[in-house]
């Protein structure tokens, strides 16, 4: 009972770390984003007079596409360690 026990703490450890990890990796994931996005709208003051705002979308559209592929990425490997973490018990 006491092996049995201490097998299901250390999974709920092992689980709560990666979401850990993987709480944490979103965070830079969304500073990341935030950041270009930023950087983004201060390259250019006015971009809607000069080309009718293709480079802003075309810029815009690339941040948001990176993001999602790390949003994408990141939640993947969160379910790849809970059943690998799953399947070791």
């Amino acid at each position: 009972m006491k092996n049995q026990c201490q097998s299901q703490l250390e999974l709920s450890l092992n689980l709560c770390n990666s979401w850990l990890e993987c709480c944490q990796r979103l965070s830079e994931i969304n500073g990341q984003s935030a950041r270009a996005f930023l950087a983004h709208g201060k390259t250019d003051g006015e971009p809607w007079t000069r080309d009718g705002g293709t480079d802003l979308i075309l810029g815009s559209s690339r941040i948001v596409m990176d993001y999602w592929s790390s949003m994408l990425a990141c939640g993947t490997d969160f379910q790849r360690k809970i059943l690998t973490g799953l399947a070791k018990r």
